[in-house]
């Protein structure tokens, strides 16, 4: 079963944990370590005074900020209500046309498949390649006359990262076939600078896109902030698509990102004390002799040992944690879990000790 064949229409839902607010969250790949200093106190001031306040709609302040964190011309840039309404609103950008095409790797984050199909785009899936998104499978869907391409990297659910030169083969096609590239980058973050190839690419003016996220080592997935950065043209039609939506950045949103940009170095801490507990879990992991994959996000992707086919639900049930079972994306016996901090990763050590032991 593929992801194109099967999308849970709950993987967006946090309506299991309503009332559980004791489980630890290990299913989302959330940040454990919250903001950064003087993002709360922003959103707090917005509340306290200026919940009567329209937004900027054009995210002015915010947008000046953004496009010097990541050194690219303003007018390269634009934002959204996180990253999901930027995947909606490029496919709606660019998938208009009847007979409109999307490739995608068969198992990875799912709105970009609901968005191409809210659209009515034909959807064409790429297998995965020993965890990794297939380069050279998504260039000749590139070549194949696809009018858009996402690649999410590093890969949701895997946590690998494609090479510079599989990065660099990806633009080279979608610049010789004329389709829209796009590489989700939510976890690049994690990855760290050795990784951060395509916005390097952009700032060169490759044509190639690169989505990010607020909601990840920076810990504001509540506020809800994506970025969306590329040669002006293509930037200037998502824009376009989402004036339709003009407050759909909140003021507590904006003011949230603008008090965490003016600490750069806070991911960088997120980002060491995530290596840890990440080495941590892979270290314990191999003790248990549970087959993992080596990440560079804040997930590990492992397989269930046999015999464990209902691991996730005994972890939720009896210990009261909650890991992401992947059986319904067409990944059976696969589980992907969310690093969390060193005390996480000892007490989901505990529990999984006492599982494997069970059969």
């Amino acid at each position: 079963m593929s992801q194109s064949q099967l999308l849970p229409t709950d993987y967006f839902s946090d309506t299991e944990v309503i009332g559980r607010e004791d489980h630890l969250r290990l299913h989302l790949n959330e940040n454990p370590y919250g903001p950064p200093p003087g993002a709360i106190a922003a959103v707090h001031n917005e509340a306290d005074n200026h919940l009567n306040c329209y937004p900027d709609s054009e995210c002015r302040e915010l947008l000046a900020a953004l496009a010097a964190h990541f050194d690219v011309p303003v007018d390269n840039v634009a934002v959204g209500n996180g990253t999901d309404e930027l995947v909606l609103l490029t496919s709606m950008t660019f998938l208009r046309s009847p007979g409109s095409s999307v490739a995608v790797t068969e198992t990875t984050f799912p709105g970009y498949l609901l968005s191409a199909r809210s659209v009515g785009a034909e959807p064409r899936t790429v297998p995965l390649r020993d965890a990794s998104v297939p380069a050279e499978g998504i260039a000749a869907a590139l070549r194949d006359g696809v009018d858009l391409a996402w690649v999410c990297n590093p890969l949701n659910p895997t946590g690998t990262a494609l090479s510079g030169a599989d990065i660099t083969h990806l633009i080279d096609t979608a610049e010789e076939t004329g389709s829209v590239l796009v590489l989700d980058e939510a976890y690049m973050d994690f990855a760290g600078p050795e990784h951060d190839i395509a916005l390097a690419a952009v700032r060169s003016g490759r044509r190639i896109l690169v989505t990010r996220t607020f909601s990840k080592a920076w810990g504001l997935a509540s506020v809800r902030v994506g970025v969306v950065m590329g040669p002006s043209d293509l930037v200037a039609r998502i824009k376009q698509t989402g004036s339709a939506l003009p407050f759909n950045v909140t003021r507590s949103a904006q003011r949230a990102v603008l008090s965490a940009l003016a600490r750069p170095e806070y991911v960088d801490r997120v980002r060491e004390a995530n290596r840890e507990a990440r080495d941590l879990l892979c270290t314990s992991l191999e003790a248990l002799g549970v087959d993992y994959v080596p990440s560079v996000t804040n997930f590990v992707f492992l397989t269930t040992p046999d015999g464990h086919p209902d691991l996730a639900a005994r972890l939720a049930t009896e210990h009261r944690i909650l890991v992401r079972d992947l059986t319904a994306f067409g990944l059976p016996g696969k589980l992907r879990i969310s690093v969390g901090t060193a005390a996480d990763v000892e007490r989901l050590t505990t529990a999984l000790t006492e599982e494997l032991r069970r059969r």
